[in-house]
C-alpha cells in the first residue's frame, strides 16, 4: 500500500505578528468549525451587516462554546500569556473567525473599516464623513473612545 502526504493539500493556518512576535493559529476542527461560524453570523447581525436575530440553532451552537476560542485556538492562551491587551485580542480573534469563515479578503475589508483610522481606511469614509453602522462618534465628527 502506498502513503500519501497530504501535507501539501491541507488547509493553510493563519499567521498573526504582533508586538515582534509571530502566532500561528492552526484551522479550527470540525467542531471548531460551527462554532467558527455560528460566531461569524453573530458578528454579522450586530455589526449590522445583515438583518434579523440569531437564529436558534446558532444561539445553541454559541451556548456551547464556553471559554474556549475557537477562532484561535491554543493561540488565545499564547497572547494571554504574552501580556497582549484584551482589546487586541478581541480583534484578533475577530479577525481570525472572519478569516476562516469567509476567507482573508473578507477579514482585511471588514478589519480595515472597523480599526483603520478613518483617513485611511480604504473605502471608509474621511474624518467627519458617515461612520459604520454602531460606531461611536460626536455630533463634531470625531471619533470618542
Amino acid at each position: 500500500m502506498t502513503a500519501v502526504d497530504f501535507g501539501e493539500w491541507a488547509a493553510d493556518g493563519l499567521t498573526l505578528t504582533f508586538g515582534g512576535r509571530t502566532y500561528d493559529v492552526r484551522p479550527p476542527s470540525v467542531e471548531g468549525a460551527k462554532q467558527v461560524l455560528a460566531a461569524a453570523v453573530r458578528g454579522e447581525i450586530n455589526l449590522g451587516l445583515i438583518e434579523g436575530e440569531i437564529p436558534d440553532e446558532v444561539q445553541q451552537v454559541l451556548n456551547s462554546i464556553g471559554d474556549t476560542h475557537p477562532a484561535l485556538g491554543s493561540v488565545y492562551d499564547e497572547l494571554v500569556r504574552d501580556g497582549v491587551d484584551s482589546a487586541t485580542i478581541d480583534r484578533m480573534g475577530y479577525y481570525a473567525v472572519f478569516y476562516w469563515a469567509r476567507g482573508r479578503e473578507y477579514a482585511d475589508k471588514l478589519a480595515a473599516i472597523l480599526w483603520a483610522p478613518r483617513a485611511i481606511a480604504d473605502g471608509a469614509p474621511k474624518d467627519g464623513g458617515r461612520a459604520p453602522k454602531g460606531s461611536k462618534r460626536r455630533r463634531t465628527g470625531r471619533r470618542t473612545a
